[in-house]
């Protein structure tokens, strides 16, 4: 048997053939590694992952972005502690992110409606402050969450 193996390898059409096989495997991890080709199989993805990383900049950056602009745009009570505000602000930062990296947005209801009541609930153990616990308040972050898990949806929908 290991002679007939060894005949086999060491004849002419082989090495032909595994030199082939060798640069076929060679351009294939460099057009994967360029983007232009993908492979995805239950086991294996190739060539997907610098879109991806690139995405997940984008959603992260928007999100930092948006966090800070809404804490200071926000209209704020008198006895307002910033330092506190922008703690806050940085905690719904850092949740968002991390439903980036989990990379399982989506414009469902149900997946909306679950994602609000956690920001709400977030925003209301870290304040005590009567002003950030109204209805009015409460509605508006609700608000605020919907529109930016949309925007993060569109954002990883204008990359795929």
């Amino acid at each position: 048997m290991w002679q007939t193996i060894e005949h086999l390898l060491m004849s002419p059409n082989a090495t032909i053939i595994l030199v082939f096989l060798a640069f076929a495997i060679i351009i294939g991890l460099v057009l994967s590694k360029t983007g232009l080709l993908n492979i995805h199989t239950d086991t294996v993805s190739l060539g997907a992952a610098n879109k991806e990383r690139e995405i997940i900049r984008q959603q992260v950056e928007w999100v930092r972005l948006h966090c800070e602009g809404a804490e200071s745009a926000m209209k704020k009570p008198e006895e307002y502690d910033s330092w506190k505000g922008k703690y806050i602000a940085e905690m719904v930062y850092d949740e968002y992110v991390e439903w980036i990296t989990f990379n399982h947005l989506s414009t469902s209801s149900a997946y909306i409606e679950i994602k609000q009541d956690k920001i709400v609930n977030l925003v209301h153990s870290l304040t005590q402050n009567p002003a950030f616990h109204t209805k009015e308040f409460e509605d508006q972050l609700r608000e605020d969450t919907k529109q930016s898990i949309e925007k993060l949806v569109q954002i990883r929908g204008v990359y795929k």
